[in-house]
């Protein structure tokens, strides 16, 4: 093996759809697009950690949907947030979407994503076709939706659109929310995720920036709430962090802090 990225090659290939690599650091396994941020990374002991901060982040939607049934996750890069759910919720039934075939190889190969889990079905498809087809003609709701469709680019375009917004909030039930990586430091795009965000779901919204890394979180809800509500849920954020372990309190604690102020919330 050769050394790239400060560690060890296991895999790599190139093809009309991109570089694709998974390179070994130790414990770490972590997939790349052919640029040195990593879009994906796993414990090789502990496959169902969320070992990058933001899916830690990501993972802040369970202080308002804490038992998740029917989920779907728009990207699938290594299977982070797969493994985790399918980990921590038995009963739970999971579509992923991912337009890159050769990911989902990669996926199942490399980073330990099932392929016989009866919860789990993968769907090589266009995230804003698949999230648009749900909505209109099968009528498929989800309780959680997980977005984190990033390549060595950017967001996928199609799943930055107005229309895609506004059918990821039709597919969601009435007590389900919409949680998006975004990328905060491309201010112009962040802005105008968020205000297509807030358009779709009439502002009930909120934002969670991830310390000391670019990206941000996006929340965004079907039920009405008022931010200062955000702290009743200490003690549901302390029980769910002994399950999960993935810093809730402090989620809670950030979350309170960047959307208490309503000037805060417009600037962003």
């Amino acid at each position: 093996m050769r050394l790239y990225y400060g560690g060890s090659v296991v895999y790599q290939a190139a093809s009309d759809e991109g570089i694709i690599e998974v390179v070994d650091i130790g414990d770490q396994r972590s997939l790349h697009f052919g640029t040195y941020p990593r879009q994906s990374s796993m414990s090789l002991q502990s496959p169902h950690l969320l070992e990058l901060s933001y899916t830690r982040a990501m993972m802040a939607s369970l202080l308002f949907q804490p038992n998740p049934k029917t989920i779907c996750i728009i990207g699938l890069g290594g299977g982070s947030l797969v493994k985790f759910l399918l980990h921590h919720f038995e009963d739970c039934q999971i579509d992923v979407i991912e337009y890159r075939q050769d990911v989902i190889d990669v996926a199942h190969r490399y980073f330990e994503v099932p392929h016989n889990d009866p919860r789990l079905r993968i769907h090589h498809d266009d995230g804003y076709q698949f999230v648009s087809n749900q909505f209109f003609s099968n009528g498929a709701f989800y309780d959680l939706l997980l977005v984190d469709a990033f390549d060595h680019v950017g967001m996928s375009a199609s799943v930055g659109g107005q229309a895609f917004f506004d059918a990821c909030a039709g597919v969601l039930n009435d007590d389900g929310l919409m949680s998006i990586n975004l990328w905060g430091t491309d201010r112009p795009g962040f802005s105008q995720s968020m205000q297509r965000i807030n358009q779709s779901f009439d502002n009930q919204t909120l934002v969670l920036p991830v310390a000391d890394k670019g990206n941000v979180i996006g929340l965004a809800l079907k039920q009405k709430f008022n931010v200062s509500q955000l702290k009743r849920h200490r003690d549901l954020a302390e029980n769910l962090n002994q399950q999960f372990d993935i810093g809730l309190p402090q989620s809670l604690h950030d979350l309170i802090k960047q959307n208490i102020s309503f000037l805060n919330r417009l600037f962003l």
